[in-house]
């Protein structure tokens, strides 16, 4: 089975790439209102994402 939180991370992070690539407000670092969430899903995936790899590394 697919990891899920990695999958859910990779597609927040091309949601927000497709979006900032075409939002002047996002790409300056100025969330714009659509694409404030976008951007805080991607930080916590991503947040959560690596919270794991550095605790699966501290079991081995």
């Amino acid at each position: 089975m697919a990891d899920d939180l990695y999958t859910r991370y990779q597609q927040a992070s091309d949601t927000w790439r497709t979006h900032s690539s075409s939002c002047e407000p996002c790409r300056a670092g100025q969330h714009c209102p659509a694409g404030a969430p976008l951007y805080r899903r991607l930080a916590d995936l991503q947040d959560a994402y690596l919270r794991r790899l550095r605790s699966r590394g501290e079991n081995r």
